[in-house]
């Protein structure tokens, strides 16, 4: 993998982790500390589309087959 595609995964996991993990009762800046309410749908949804996104990443780096340099 180029080191740009490691990045942008590294950033995809860290962001989804927060939108499902980080981001619930009892940790601090959660919904319900600051009066948003309990839904947390829209949360979950785009926690794991940045996952897929990154794991699609990760997929299409591995199945390109690396290009050789002629001698």
């Amino acid at each position: 993998m180029k080191a740009w595609q490691w990045i942008v995964t590294v950033v995809l996991v860290a962001a989804g982790l927060y939108f499902l993990v980080f981001h619930m009762d009892p940790l601090p800046a959660n919904h319900e500390a600051i009066g948003l309410g309990t839904f947390h749908l829209a949360h979950d949804v785009i926690g794991i589309v940045l996952f897929a996104t990154a794991v699609l990443i990760v997929w299409r780096a591995r199945r390109v087959a690396p290009t050789t340099q002629p001698a």
